[in-house]
């Protein structure tokens, strides 16, 4: 499989002959070069890898991503709490669980996901309801 190490703000740091193979051999360029998203927008050989149709889409996630590393790089110095949380190195995927939402003049609302009804999803919840939780 191809694989790469690449840290948050998008350095190439390894990567597996497979991945050098389909993405480029980061290894073959000088220290500088290594950094993706750099590559992405001032090499013309980085994007020929990618068809130009996705091109738009590419950028747009690249860039998005980058925002997301500036922020936590920001909470990490600036925010004990979630400092404190991010050093636990705890990691997980939220699929389910409940929250709970106080607000003045109502109280404690408890918020449920649910499948809309006459969707496709709430069709396939009713059948596992009928044929149980082994199927």
């Amino acid at each position: 499989m191809p694989a790469q190490v690449v840290f948050d703000l998008w350095d190439g740091m390894a990567q597996k002959t497979m991945a050098a193979a389909v993405f480029g051999d980061l290894a073959a360029q000088p220290p500088g070069r290594r950094n993706l998203l750099l590559r992405w927008f001032t090499d013309p050989a980085s994007r020929a890898l990618f068809p130009p149709e996705d091109h738009e889409a590419l950028a747009r996630a690249h860039v998005a991503g980058l925002r997301a590393a500036e922020l936590l790089a920001e909470l990490r110095v600036t925010e004990e709490e979630f400092a404190a949380c991010w050093q636990r190195h705890e990691v997980a995927l939220r699929r389910s669980g409940r929250k709970r939402v106080l607000r003045p003049v109502v109280g404690e609302l408890l918020l449920v996901h649910a499948a809309a009804a006459d969707s496709e999803v709430a069709s396939r919840l009713e059948l596992l309801r009928v044929v149980g939780a082994g199927a």
